[in-house]
């Protein structure tokens, strides 16, 4: 690869990169402050529920599938 050829693809790629933020910008539904909280409550909620389901779920299992160490 010659050296014009590679600061041609990496001008290329810059100048993409920097179209590609400026489009993201112009059509974000939101501040960027409001996505975080939403993507951060989203998963917040999402975790909480996992754990409960996951807790459930160990809670309807019988102790004998449990390979528990016997109690002396």
């Amino acid at each position: 690869m010659s050296a014009r050829f590679a600061s041609k693809y990496i001008g290329l790629a810059l100048l993409g990169g920097l179209i590609g933020a400026a489009v993201g910008l112009l059509v974000a539904p939101a501040p960027g402050t409001a996505t975080r909280r939403k993507v951060v409550g989203r998963s917040s909620v999402e975790d909480r529920e996992q754990v409960l389901r996951r807790a459930e779920m160990a809670a309807e299992l019988p102790l004998d599938d449990f390979d528990l160490p016997a109690i002396a």
